[in-house]
């Protein structure tokens, strides 16, 4: 089941040094933290941005597991979605077979590595921490951002 797997991953990187150090190399203020922790959660999430994202290219920053790009794709042109922190990345390719869709692109990196090559109708920024730098990011590959936490 999902959510014990990713209580695995918040289990088996409590305390962990090189955690920190990770995220101080990659500048990422991110605090492995899922807003959208759920296939539920995202569904009705996207089903709220539906209006917004219909037929658009939606760049998502911070995808953590990737229920919400998965459930974005339903509606939108294409996503693009960015997640920069290993420890969800496992998650999410144990469900690429099953439920990524065709005009779904997962990146895993920094996406500040890719402002000028990479634009979009929209981003969308679902996180708790480090908002101010990512809401910057965010409006580097859309002229239009949605950010529902902000500090």
């Amino acid at each position: 089941m999902i959510g014990d797997e990713i209580n695995m991953v918040y289990d088996a990187l409590e305390g962990f040094e090189d955690l920190a150090e990770y995220h101080d190399r990659h500048g990422n203020p991110g605090l492995l933290i899922l807003t959208q922790h759920s296939p539920q959660i995202a569904q009705e999430t996207a089903r709220l941005l539906r209006p917004d994202i219909e037929d658009k290219r939606v760049i998502e920053i911070g995808a953590g597991v990737g229920f919400l790009a998965i459930e974005m794709a339903k509606y939108a042109k294409s996503v693009i979605a960015f997640e920069v922190d290993p420890a969800w990345s496992w998650i999410f390719t144990k469900s690429l077979y099953k439920h990524k869709p065709v005009n779904l692109s997962w990146i895993f990196g920094d996406a500040k590595q890719f402002i000028g090559s990479i634009r979009g109708d929209i981003a969308v920024v679902f996180t708790r921490s480090g908002t101010h730098e990512l809401k910057r990011i965010a409006e580097a590959f859309a002229p239009k951002v949605i950010m529902p936490f902000q500090e």
